[in-house]
């Protein structure tokens, strides 16, 4: 038995709607009036409703496709797939610091991060992108991969055990350890079943962005005698003093034998990334370096002239350091500018070791032109405008002279 309908005759106005215009139900109209039964009335009211969510989704997403247009978009940076793979996975609460400092959004294509400001203040993608590359260098300087045959719980085994290190799995027979140095010597002798235990030594903080190498205070200096129960931190034997050794910067002490397999990889101190000695980049052979001066001064620096840098990389033949070895690659020149005052010097002295030691270029992908096998910056960074301020890569810029001199440092050039 069916019950009888209340409401027998309604009219349904929807919002925005004309009311001076009345249409039946089957006509329904969202700008117009319609009459007829509840039960029918409730039907256009709801189809209604429902083409109005779909009609707001839209209007939502041509929003954000249209906050992203207008977006400010820094220069991407080009990485490699290993250490970003680390930095994303190892080292998340450092990207996202950046992230939130400068409101910033970061997107990864292929082998390039990008960072947009939705914000439109270039600014702010300009800075994330530096803070990034610091933070890119730091890890990339001492980040290696290792490959193992692939056994039963040995996965739990590394999470559990060493939690700084990158797992992947590249088939059911081998397993990839991304990580330093010190934490896959450690995990070698875990796995070996030394009878010392890793976890007995704690593995060393993770570096923050725009962080300084630590540095041991003199008071905490570990002494002759108190080194005889000490172990060494890569092969977790304990140190002998007759063949030990103390790093001089960072008072760090290992075995003799582990410090010359880890400096034989890179010349830093396992524990915290001091540099000893000297690094040597991709940066093609042949190219000049030529400084000259002139009078007139660059915003910021009123009182002081401008010196001028002129880099020149002529084309050749990429070697085996190189992405394509024996492919041509195409050369570049580039002028930089420098105040002519005394930190202006500092840096120029530092940029000619860093030219020297070859880390200035390096042969890639144009980031701006897309050309590959070209000579590129290799991300120290340089002022080639004298005008423009941070976002046209110019002056002024109160703080590039710290900030190139803090990239040089990370480097070991200082």
């Amino acid at each position: 038995m069916s019950l009888p309908e209340i409401f027998t005759a309604v009219r349904l106005h929807p919002p925005n709607s004309d009311s001076s215009k009345t249409v039946k139900h089957k006509y329904g109209d969202a700008n117009g009036v319609a009459s007829g039964s509840f039960r029918e009335a409730e039907d256009i009211y709801r189809s209604i409703i429902v083409q109005r969510t779909r009609d707001g989704s839209r209007a939502l997403r041509q929003e954000e496709r249209q906050a992203q247009s207008n977006s400010i978009v820094d220069e991407p940076v080009k990485v490699d797939g290993v250490v970003m793979d680390y930095i994303q996975e190892i080292k998340s609460k450092e990207l996202e610091i950046i992230k939130k400092r400068n409101g910033v959004i970061m997107r990864r294509d292929d082998r390039r991060v990008t960072f947009m400001s939705p914000s439109g203040k270039s600014v702010h993608a300009q800075f994330a992108r530096e803070q990034f590359i610091t933070l890119y260098q730091k890890i990339a300087t001492g980040l290696q991969t290792r490959t193992y045959d692939y056994s039963r719980g040995i996965v739990e085994r590394c999470q559990a055990e060493f939690p700084e290190l990158l797992i992947t799995c590249k088939d059911k027979r081998r397993l990839q350890l991304t990580g330093n140095f010190i934490s896959l010597e450690r995990f070698e002798t875990f796995l070996n079943g030394s009878t010392q235990t890793c976890s007995h030594y704690q593995t060393p903080n993770k570096t923050k962005v725009n962080d300084t190498p630590y540095k041991q205070p003199v008071k905490q200096q570990t002494s002759v005698d108190q080194a005889k129960d000490e172990a060494c931190p890569i092969c977790l034997e304990t140190l002998k003093i007759s063949e030990s050794t103390v790093l001089s910067k960072c008072k760090h002490r290992f075995c003799k034998d582990c410090l010359e397999r880890a400096f034989h990889v890179k010349p830093t101190c396992p524990i915290c990334g001091e540099i000893y000695g000297n690094l040597t980049g991709t940066q093609p052979k042949g190219g000049t370096m030529t400084v000259s001066s002139d009078r007139s001064s660059l915003p910021g620096y009123e009182k002081y002239g401008t010196i001028i840098i002129n880099y020149n990389i002529p084309s050749g033949y990429q070697g085996d350091e190189h992405p394509n070895p024996g492919m041509p690659y195409q050369g570049a020149s580039r002028i930089a500018y420098l105040p002519n005052s005394a930190e202006g010097n500092k840096v120029l002295k530092l940029l000619q070791r860093a030219f020297d030691q070859r880390l200035t270029f390096t042969i890639g992908r144009s980031s701006t032109t897309g050309q590959n096998n070209v000579v590129t910056w290799n991300d120290i960074h340089h002022k080639t405008s004298r005008y423009g301020g941070p976002t046209s890569y110019g002056y002024p810029d109160p703080d590039y002279l710290k900030r190139v001199q803090d990239e040089l440092k990370a480097k070991g050039i200082d």
